[in-house]
């Protein structure tokens, strides 16, 4: 069983060195450039002020739940420095429930990829929105495998934010897809493999997690 705990010790490692290379790269946007990254393909909504307030209040939010989510998942650091645990995590849903999940919603309505890519980006929000305060409801309650269960959907959901730029960029730059169809499809691939993956550690490695 050690072997086990220690395989998926290391899976959460990569997660977070994941995602701190992509908070990394989320920093840049604060120099505040309209014409670098993911801002190149919305050219048309950098000089609506809804619109870049909520992409600057969802980066934001997003990079308190990226730099924080990983850790919840690290067997020793949990039973080591479980007040930090829950000091992160509180970091964690706050993030998502207060700053990235609903400016993320908005951004929803102008994502690219036409009803498909508006629907499939909403969905995600609105799952990511839910599932994380079920995972602060049920630990409010006590109920702590529960929360474990909710932490690991909504950190799935979260993880997205890896998984979309992975596929864009493997899809464009290696596989060549046509990018309508990439821009589309990003909208659900970024997420449902995550929720899939979730559940299946869920269903038969929970005492793992």
């Amino acid at each position: 069983m050690r072997p086990v705990q220690y395989s998926f010790g290391l899976i959460w490692l990569l997660m977070l060195l994941a995602s701190v290379f992509l908070s990394g790269i989320t920093l840049g946007y604060y120099s505040f450039c309209t014409d670098c990254n993911f801002l190149l393909r919305k050219q048309e909504l950098i000089s609506n002020p809804f619109w870049m307030t909520a992409f600057y209040i969802h980066i934001s939010g997003g990079l308190l739940a990226l730099l924080t989510g990983p850790w919840q998942f690290i067997p020793r650091f949990r039973r080591r420095y479980l007040s930090l645990h829950r000091v992160l995590g509180k970091i964690y849903v706050a993030g998502i429930l207060f700053v990235a999940g609903p400016s993320g919603l908005f951004m929803a309505f102008y994502a690219e990829g036409g009803w498909v890519g508006m629907l499939g980006f909403t969905l995600m929000a609105s799952l990511w929105l839910w599932s994380t305060f079920m995972a602060y409801d049920t630990i409010r309650n006590r109920d702590v495998m529960a929360h474990r269960d909710w932490m690991t959907r909504s950190f799935a959901l979260t993880f997205a934010a890896v998984t979309l730029r992975a596929w864009v960029f493997g899809s464009t730059q290696f596989l060549h897809f046509d990018a309508a169809w990439v821009e589309a499809s990003s909208a659900w691939i970024s997420w449902i493999p995550n929720l899939i993956v979730a559940e299946i550690l869920l269903r038969f490695f929970s005492k793992n997690i």
